[in-house]
């Protein structure tokens, strides 16, 4: 399941592109049976960066929340459920993958294809060498 948060920070867009841990937009992938915590992303989020007056202080990104689905069509080209880490309108887009998913078993992953009715499947390995995916710990049990 591919998401697309909006952190609240209103930098200067073309400097948040260039900074993964400072970005405008991000695309998150969590597995179906779970879900994402945004506390944590927070956390982990600001914890990217290195200790020292550059690290962000601890209300920084805490009002992380999903974008807007139109604003997520335009930015991955991509409509609602057929979001993928591949082939987005703009590049710039960390991807974060939730840690949960590098001990899946069989070690291969499926996501979506561009379209809610496509899917796209490869090894864990080859997904995060392939869209340079910041791998953290985010996500809990999706409870019923």
């Amino acid at each position: 399941e591919n998401k697309n948060y909006k952190p609240n920070n209103n930098d200067d867009a073309s400097k948040a592109a260039a900074d993964p841990t400072n970005s405008r937009y991000y695309l998150v992938v969590v597995q179906y049976v779970e879900s994402i915590n945004t506390k944590k992303l927070a956390s982990e989020l600001r914890g990217l960066r290195p200790s020292g007056p550059g690290r962000f202080d601890p209300g920084y990104f805490a009002d992380l929340r999903l974008a807007p689905e139109e604003v997520s069509e335009q930015l991955t080209g991509f409509g609602h459920n057929g979001v993928s880490p591949f082939g987005m309108l703009d590049g710039s887009i960390p991807v974060i993958m939730c840690k949960s998913i590098v001990n899946v078993s069989p070690k291969f992953i499926w996501m979506g294809g561009g379209d809610k009715d496509w899917k796209l499947g490869m090894a864990v390995s080859e997904f995060v060498r392939g869209v340079n995916a910041i791998v953290l710990d985010i996500s809990e049990p999706r409870t019923v």
